[in-house]
């Protein structure tokens, strides 16, 4: 290592370490421990102590797991990185101390930014430097910088509670949002180029660092895709159907946004809106159409440099740290924080230490870690098991690492008490096998046979202690138990007025409720259908991406304990682009599978995929659409499986 490249990775380091250490040197305090009985210093002394003097006189802080860090973003920026104030809440027998620490919204953009860039430079660069830039490449940047900025003023609602002293109505706060994002772009892009070729190696990393920006309902990596897309316009690339598709479905979107519905984005921050109405709802559908266009943009360009070596490999070590850094995480809050911040997460890291734990019923309680849904988190961890069994078979070799991704992917899934995955995980695994060597000694037909069998025993059984019935009618029950007084929403009407009839709409309806029970969705999918207010048009072509306003905000319902997304990726789909665009694409999909059917890699992992984000909400989080989107081009090999190259 050259002596340049240790000064950087000091200079990084210290840049890291010094916010933490800022303090007030005017005055000479006698810090107080955090007692139940004396915060009152904190309180007359907000942002007075640094974070390091905090710990150095609290630590206990450290370790034990009643103290809770969390930023407060809308902090003055003299108050970075010092302890804005001190919180105690008592939850049920334990006292619980809530340290909030200064960290101002917009130095978030440029500290959080500055360090992420830092990231990308450790991806080695490119054998080649590229001969030449691209033409388009400022006119890109200034293009994302605007967007940037418009997507402040579009969410200024989300925004007001996150900026300190910002003037939503003065043009130069806007400039200064503008500039600091195109400093930002400028660097990462920079950073992208001379290690594009690389990068397509290291995408599951990816569900370690999320890149959202503390304060902010945006992500560092929507830069690179979206810069992309903006490229690849420029250019005159793409589909001409679908870009002509997308603008009528736009103009539809556009003039149906009327009303303003908030919604806190909660857990879904950087790839969800605040807010439903007009410009929020434009900024989101520019967002999409160049966020899809440019992940694809970027597997076309890099496609030939997959190396299925380093992505396998890759996959194994994302596994092993994202399970250590929850297990680590949970048991010690201060990096729970740091792992918050520094990694750009949505939502803070688990507290509970007990990955092991079950209730009182003898149910085993899941266990997210770090990410911010365990359901999820158990799709990443099946997938990694079923890609390295792939990997492993097809390749007679078994790395080191494989035995850590292996071990780590099988104890997450565990934890993550995703059944389904488990489930899919062991059945896809068979069917691996058996296509790979018991396919010429065992009659396909006879083997259907005993799975059309099995599955018909199955049903019995399970029916036979819940009638159909019952199952069928299930999701109707809870959208009735949810609903407010007389409000009935659109599609419960619609629900209501079928099932009288015995249509075959509602005999339709019936399976889908029955399928509900079984996958221990009734109530979740129950609480959509109370909620889901779509004219007919709505229906057919849905309200606009990534927009879930509407959906909570139209129609007054019996709020559950808890908030409660719709558990289910296909139903979002259905708010957002409606049943006629999703049933394309199902089509499509369907066509895709069946000319790849020798392609078993392709075929199974999209089977797995498919299965899981029916019945949860997988594709609302920006990581894991980027990741399954990139993975299904990458395994998309018609002819031949990419794990044969």
């Amino acid at each position: 290592m050259t002596s340049r490249k240790i000064f950087f990775y000091v200079f990084i380091l210290i840049l890291i370490l010094l916010p933490w250490f800022n303090t007030d040197i005017q005055n000479d305090y006698s810090i107080s421990k955090v007692r139940q009985e004396n915060i009152s210093f904190y309180e007359i002394n907000p942002c007075k102590i640094s974070l390091v003097q905090f710990i150095g006189n609290n630590i206990e802080s450290i370790y034990q797991n009643h103290y809770y860090f969390r930023p407060n973003n809308k902090s003055p920026i003299q108050c970075f990185g010092r302890i804005a104030g001190v919180a105690v809440m008592q939850k049920d027998l334990e006292t619980q101390f809530i340290i909030s620490i200064g960290t101002n919204s917009l130095i978030n953009l440029l500290f959080q930014g500055l360090f992420w860039v830092f990231i990308f430079s450790l991806v080695p660069k490119n054998k080649k430097p590229a001969l030449s830039k691209n033409k388009f490449k400022n006119l890109a940047l200034l293009m994302l910088s605007y967007l940037f900025a418009f997507s402040i003023y579009a969410e200024s609602r989300f925004y007001e509670n996150n900026f300190y002293e910002f003037n939503f109505n003065d043009f130069k706060s806007y400039l200064l949002i503008f500039f600091s994002c195109f400093l930002i772009s400028k660097n990462l892009i920079d950073m992208y180029e001379e290690r594009s070729e690389n990068l397509i190696n290291f995408i599951p990393f990816i569900y370690l660092f999320t890149f959202i920006f503390s304060g902010f309902n945006f992500s560092l990596l929507a830069i690179v895709f979206l810069y992309l897309g903006l490229i690849s316009f420029f250019s005159d690339e793409g589909n001409t159907k679908f870009n002509i598709l997308y603008v009528f479905l736009s103009i539809w979107w556009l003039i149906n946004s009327n009303g303003s519905f908030y919604f806190n984005v909660g857990k879904l921050r950087g790839f969800t809106s605040s807010v439903y109405e007009f410009n929020a709802n434009l900024f989101w559908i520019i967002f999409f159409y160049f966020f899809t266009r440019g992940i694809h943009k970027f597997y076309i360009e890099n496609k030939k440099y997959l190396s299925l070596n380093s992505f396998t490999n890759n996959l194994s070590i994302t596994s092993f740290t994202v399970l250590i850094f929850g297990l680590v995480s949970s048991n010690v809050p201060l990096i729970n924080f740091f792992s918050y911040y520094l990694f750009g997460f949505q939502r803070y890291g688990v507290s509970s230490n007990k990955p092991f734990a079950f209730d009182e019923f003898g149910v085993k309680i899941s266990w997210r870690g770090i990410f911010p849904s365990s359901e999820t988190v158990g799709e990443f961890y099946g997938f990694v098991i079923l890609i390295l069994l792939f990997w492993i078979i097809k390749s007679e070799v078994i790395r080191p690492t494989d035995y850590i991704g292996i071990l780590s992917a099988s104890l997450g899934l565990y934890f993550s008490d995703n059944r389904t995955a488990i489930v899919l995980v062991f059945l896809i695994s068979l069917c691996y096998i058996y296509l790979l060597f018991f396919k010429e000694f065992i009659n396909f037909k006879f083997l259907l046979l005993f799975f059309l069998i099995f599955f018909v025993g199955i049903s019995m059984f399970l029916l036979s202690s819940a009638s159909y019935e019952f199952t069928s009618s299930s999701i109707i029950s809870q959208s009735t138990a949810f609903q407010y007084d007389n409000i009935y929403s659109s599609y419960l009407k619609l629900l209501n007025s079928n099932q009288e009839r015995s249509s075959l709409f509602s005999s339709a309806f019936g399976l889908f409720s029955t399928i509900g029970y079984f996958l221990n969705r009734s109530e979740m999918w129950g609480l959509f259908f109370t909620r889901y207010n779509p004219t007919y048009t709505e229906l057919l072509i849905g309200s606009g991406p990534l927009n879930f306003g509407q959906l909570y905000g139209e129609v007054v319902i019996n709020d559950p304990e808890s908030f409660l997304l719709p558990h289910s990726s296909l139903l979002s789909l259905v708010v957002f682009i409606g049943i006629v665009p999703l049933i394309m694409l199902f089509v499509l999909l369907a066509i895709n599978l069946i000319k790849s059917k020798k392609n078993y890699e392709f075929v199974l992992i999209s089977t797995y995929v498919l299965i899981n984000i029916i019945k949860n909400d997988s594709i609302n989080y920006l990581v894991v659409f980027v990741f399954y989107s990139l993975t299904f081009l990458i395994l998309q090999n018609r002819g031949k499986s990419v794990f044969s190259r």
